[in-house]
């Protein structure tokens, strides 16, 4: 006997596309099926042209409130400043809700939906691919709530469960932190086009560079200044870009953008 689980999706921006994209893969929907699961997915937006990309993978509506109505699972992906009037209405008491806003806190989800069921989640932008890093809190839910949103937040990527106090920092850090690597990466091919590479040649250098580095990061043990080291033979190339980035405060600038968008969330959840 399967068991059929209706999600609507209210929101149709980057990342609930990200999402229903991955829900709606073959491979995701074999592995459901292995678990005896089956998504009914609707996903609801004001702008009917946010839809079209969507259409023929799910079911598509303009009403949230005719969408949620029969749903037993609500994924909220709108942004933070229009969870009020996107919510307004809506009577998910009885619902999961499933919450991907940036700042928005479990209670002041409660108190938007009036569900007592909720679960808070900070994805990245890496969903486009399957590979996001989610850091979750919940509250309310059943073992058989956590396991079905835990089955969806792994359709798209890795997952882990934190304490809500850590929401804010996860969300500069995860939910920031890609921009801030493909500033990286583009300072990376823009000095290679610079130097006689081709856009082609230049991008596929040093997103490489970038993914070899993070599995042996992943790879190794917390010592990374021991692993930059490894790099930064005594005279050589390496050393004069490392002690440059050094002297720079490369570090601290870093942690600064960290920590701006950690604030703003901060700010969100007040």
């Amino acid at each position: 006997m399967k068991n059929k689980i209706r999600l609507t999706v209210i929101g149709c921006g980057t990342m609930a596309q990200a999402i229903v994209d991955w829900l709606t893969k073959p491979v995701s929907c074999s592995a459901f099926k292995q678990n005896g699961d089956i998504f009914d997915i609707t996903v609801t937006d004001k702008q009917e042209k946010k839809l079209f990309a969507l259409r023929g993978k799910c079911k598509v509506s303009l009403d949230n409130a005719e969408a949620t109505k029969l749903s037993d699972y609500v994924l909220v992906a709108v942004k933070p400043q229009d969870a009020e009037s996107a919510l307004c209405g809506l009577d998910l008491t009885d619902k999961v809700v499933i919450s991907v806003m940036a700042g928005v806190t479990v209670e002041r989800i409660k108190a938007l939906t009036k569900s007592n069921k909720v679960m808070r989640v900070m994805p990245n932008i890496n969903a486009r691919v399957g590979e996001s890093m989610s850091v979750y809190c919940c509250d309310g839910l059943s073992d058989e709530n956590k396991r079905v949103a835990i089955e969806i937040l792994g359709s798209f990527g890795q997952f882990d469960e934190i304490d809500e106090s850590l929401m804010n920092a996860a969300t500069g850090i995860v939910g920031s932190g890609p921009a801030f690597i493909l500033m990286t990466i583009k300072a990376f091919c823009d000095e290679a086009i610079s130097r006689g590479f081709t856009e082609k040649q230049a991008k596929d250098l040093a997103v490489q560079v970038f993914i070899g580095t993070a599995l042996t990061a992943e790879e190794s043990d917390w010592n990374f200044d021991a692993l930059i080291s490894s790099v930064c033979s005594p005279g050589g190339t390496t050393i004069e870009g490392v002690s440059y980035l050094n002297d720079k405060d490369y570090n601290k600038i870093i942690r600064a953008a960290i920590s701006k968008a950690v604030s703003r969330s901060e700010e969100l959840s007040k």
